[in-house]
């Protein structure tokens, strides 16, 4: 216990947040359940410089080491704690899932604020590993998270500064235009093997084995779906951090490593094992809000799938079912059936054994009358049926196949599409010689991760981000009437939906592409903020806000796992007439990537928390996605020799839950860059001339982005003519 010494320690006042926290949980201490992360390390962690190294983090953040109690007056104040210890136990257990079973009922334990702090580091020694777990009270939700602790600590460990915490959403909107102290830090170079490592991912991820440390990763088709997963390997692997806004000012291996911060070798997060015996599970947090928007549109089909491609060369349709269902062997998403009653909403693996109970290839053979377009149209019933078609067609004319891949939304994301078509690949090869494929590890069960998710729940720091972003903001998109056609129609609102494509010149992707690179930027940064700019153009507005996807994988030990991960997020563009085009792109491509930490809170959370309910709709109209280097684009290995090519067909879009929705299509096409933007726009909000003006807007955008002002035009410069 600590002695409440006046004259030994001070007594401290409380912030409003600490005192709405502390009484929380002495009225609802079940509402108080505590945050918790953990990381394992490989064999060599030096026991006694790891506490050293703890030691060096509470005492530089001594809020950790608090307690709380009443002064003379009954006022609330803390006093700090100097013996670092109470703070830290180390121990041995003989089983990881030991050393969870710790941290749990270390969670579920009530908090005596008087006489223990709000902070725990669990070090546990299993085997030669050595697990290191935080244990945080919401009490210090403004003042640090577990990945600023173990950024600090690893710092301490490795002999750099400890550094600070990131500051709370609030103070760093408050000083947006000043560097914080830690972000002043500069963090020395890992070196030339760490550059080795970077390069290696590279080539891994680019399949280009000839890459240099000095070649830079988007001119080998990099992009930042690959650059994120780069970013987890690199830490759940080799213990190397580094920033995702890097990749566009450090694009080389080389420079990359410059910047990157060694923090351990093989950090993984720690995971349970016991994926196989998880056969029905909760729905995942963000695949709960896309259930409940499926169930809001009466089970139709607008959370459908409707892949489709055409093959340029003969594929075998017998090896092609035999290596898919090679897939739905591995992931056991594609064999799930889902259910939504009000009382229980839940996912159930369908067991191997029962697979053939359930039909979901068709050859060509027994396609005749069905069509790309029925198959889009199809009506799954979740509850008695896999959520996937497969279904060959064949001209009759010239004898090109073609496939309708139709997958429900609620088993897997556009992430998850890229490994099923690599590794159908892969499947496709091994059964053309005969055997089935033999996979580097197995997947990790998404249901694990549901379960996992959901006794996590919702971080209050990262919902309150998004709701400190997005609070003051416009909702919605309001347009001018053209012609005397306003967009809204008489009658319901409906999900009818048109659509457009915009396909630039050559010349115009290949400056768009020069541009972004100039202004340390994506190209989904670009064309975002150009969207955004002709909005405003067209409807004189002062902000807009602009939903997006993030994939929702933070954990590089789901990477390879097929399952519904993505969330949608929101952010607020602000305008202002003095800023430059440059500055607006930096800005817009920056509040995205740093927003991606706080990515795993559902919208639905979001809107709630500002006071929405499922009658308002979404907060944004306007959503804006890229789909990069399209795994529908690509080749299977032919079974002699050679490859079996294969180009998406786009479906025909005629339903759409958002106002206006851009695609961004960036491909590279043998050899060559290629670029659209399909634009999907609701025929009740938005009429066909709205639209157009819409689109002459982008165009015109786009063209003055690449011309000789560019990035130093101020925005009331940038000019947009009738058309």
């Amino acid at each position: 216990m600590m002695e409440r010494n006046p004259e030994a320690a001070a007594q401290l006042s409380v912030s409003g947040f600490e005192e709405h926290a502390w009484l929380t949980q002495q009225q609802y201490p079940e509402q108080s359940l505590r945050h918790f992360s953990a990381w394992r390390f490989a064999e060599g962690l030096d026991l006694a410089r790891l506490e050293q190294a703890l030691q060096a983090v509470i005492e530089q953040v001594p809020d950790l080491n608090a307690r709380y109690c009443f002064n003379d007056d009954g006022e609330l104040n803390k006093l700090h704690a100097t013996d670092w210890r109470t703070c830290v136990a180390v121990s041995s257990v003989d089983a990881e899932a030991q050393a969870e079973a710790c941290v749990q009922a270390l969670r579920s334990e009530p908090w005596d604020a008087e006489r223990q702090p709000p902070f725990n580091a669990l070090v546990q020694q299993h085997g030669q590993a050595t697990i290191l777990a935080f244990v945080l009270h919401p009490v210090l939700d403004q003042t640090c998270r577990e990945d600023d602790l173990y950024r600090m600590v690893m710092n301490a460990y490795a002999g750099r500064p400890v550094g600070a915490p990131h500051l709370p959403w609030r103070q760093w909107q408050a000083t947006a235009q000043t560097a914080s102290a830690l972000s002043q830090v500069q963090v020395a170079g890992a070196g030339d093997d760490a550059a080795q490592i970077i390069l290696g991912e590279f080539r891994s991820a680019l399949a280009e084995p000839g890459m240099g440390l000095d070649d830079d990763f988007f001119d080998f088709g990099g992009h930042s779906l690959l650059a994120t997963r780069i970013i987890g390997k690199l830490l759940g692997s080799h213990g190397l951090e580094v920033q995702f806004n890097d990749f566009f000012s450090a694009p080389t291996a080389k420079a990359l490593a410059a910047r990157a911060q060694v923090l351990g070798q093989g950090v993984r997060p720690v995971l349970p094992g016991q994926a196989a015996e998880v056969r029905k599970a909760p729905f995942a947090l963000a695949q709960a809000s896309l259930g409940r928007a499926y169930a809001a549109f009466d089970f139709g089909t607008i959370f459908n799938l409707p892949f489709a491609m055409d093959f340029l060369d003969e594929v075998d349709e017998a090896l092609f079912e035999q290596a898919f269902a090679d897939l739905v062997e591995r992931h056991a998403s594609l064999r799930s059936t889902f259910h939504f009653s009000e009382g229980e909403a839940y996912q159930q693996i369908v067991p191997l054994a029962e697979l053939p109970r359930y039909r979901w290839f068709w050859s060509s053979h027994d396609s005749a009358g069905a069509s790309l377009a029925s198959e889009a149209g199809y009506r799954f019933d979740l509850s008695r049926e896999l959520p996937m078609r497969v279904r060959f067609f064949r001209d009759p004319q010239h004898q090109r196949q073609s496939l309708s891949l139709l997958v429900h939304h609620m088993a897997i994301d556009e992430w998850s599409l890229n490994v099923m078509m690599q590794e159908l690949a892969q499947a496709y090869q091994a059964r053309a010689n005969g055997r089935a494929p033999i996979w580097d590890a197995p997947a990790p069960s998404f249901h694990e991760y549901a379960q996992r998710e959901q006794a996590k729940g919702i971080d209050a720091q990262h919902l309150a981000y998004w709701t400190d972003m997005l609070r003051p903001a416009t909702p919605g998109l309001a347009l001018p009437a053209v012609d005397g056609q306003a967009g809204v129609t008489s009658g319901a609102a409906t999900t009818r939906a048109e659509w457009f494509e915009i396909r630039p010149q050559q010349a115009l992707i290949d400056g768009l592409h020069g541009f972004a690179r100039q202004n340390n930027a994506s190209l989904f940064g670009v064309l975002y903020t150009a969207i955004a700019v002709a909005l405003h153009k067209v409807g004189g507005l002062r902000d807009l806000v602009i939903g997006t996807s993030a994939s929702g994988r933070t954990d590089p030990a789901y990477y390879d796992t097929v399952g519904y991960f993505t969330t949608m997020v929101a952010h607020r563009v602000q305008f202002d007439a003095q800023q430059s085009v440059g500055a607006l792109i930096e800005h817009t491509s920056r509040m995205i990537n740093d927003s991606m930490a706080f990515a795993d809170v559902p919208m639905e959370q979001i809107q709630q928390a500002l006071g929405m309910t499922a009658a308002d709709g979404l907060l944004f109209d306007v959503y804006v996605q890229i789909h990069a280097n399209n795994a529908l684009n690509g080749e299977l290995p032919a079974p002699e020799a050679g490859s079996i090519r294969y180009r998406q067909i786009d479906p025909e879009k005629n339903q759409s839950m958002f106002g206006i929705q851009f695609e961004i299509m960036d491909n590279v096409i043998d050899g060559q860059r290629a670029l659209r933007l399909v634009v999907t726009y609701r025929s009740d909000r938005y009429s066909a001339a709205q639209m157009a003006r819409v689109r002459t807007a982008i165009e015109q955008v786009l063209a003055q982005f690449v011309s000789a002002a560019g990035a130093d035009a101020r925005l009331e410069q940038v000019a947009i003519l009738a058309g």
